[in-house]
């Protein structure tokens, strides 16, 4: 009778311990890529390249900064939460909702570690200047949310119009430099001077 009763707790743990398991498992074809970045940016053309091969060729949105003043101006926004300066910046969504957001290339393919990291800790994870923070403020997060993932400004209505004019699947070429982010100095040019030709009117 005790090897029975045994028997059955033991099993009662190996069954809850691999729904569990089966609980935190990702799904890769859920996971979807937000990017802003620049055509002149070898960074993001890597990155462009890398994600579909990956993740599959619907798994990246790309936001291009130059000549694009919707997206500079979101690009600029996004700042105030993140600090994040350079390209690419990438934000990382798991079945539509935001889990991480990366500035610079990364390690794709642990990607799925990186959502359930942030999960099990009930925030969104932010790595900027090669460090890595959680965020666990909701309001923030839902402002990034609306940032990267939804295309538009934290409190402004969603426009699938402008959504689908500002984001490109184009994929560009291999990059052979060994940094990990373009242009921190260049992207805060191009943020400042609309809203500088913007004052002087």
């Amino acid at each position: 009778m005790k090897r029975i009763a045994l028997l059955l707790l033991f099993l009662l743990t190996v069954s809850t311990l691999s729904y569990a398991a089966a609980e935190t498992q990702i799904d890769p074809n859920k996971i979807h890529f937000y990017m802003y970045g620049m055509a002149t940016c070898p960074h993001c053309q890597n990155m462009k390249k890398l994600i579909p091969e990956i993740y599959g060729p619907e798994s990246l949105t790309y936001y291009e900064l130059v000549n694009n003043e919707e997206n500079q101006k979101l690009f600029g926004e996004q700042y105030k939460y993140t600090g994040i300066m350079g390209v690419p910046a990438i934000g990382v969504a798991y079945d539509g909702k935001l889990y991480a957001i990366i500035e610079g290339e990364f390690n794709v393919s642990a990607t799925p570690k990186i959502i359930e990291a942030a999960m099990q800790e009930g925030g969104l994870i932010l790595v900027v200047g090669g460090q890595a923070y959680l965020i666990k403020n909701q309001t923030v997060i839902e402002e990034l949310q609306a940032i990267y993932v939804e295309h538009r400004l934290p409190g402004a209505e969603s426009t699938e119009a402008s959504s689908t004019t500002a984001a490109t699947d184009t994929y560009g070429q291999e990059s052979g430099d060994d940094g990990k982010t373009c242009g921190p100095g260049i992207v805060v040019v191009l943020v400042l001077l609309p809203l500088l030709a913007l004052r002087r009117r």
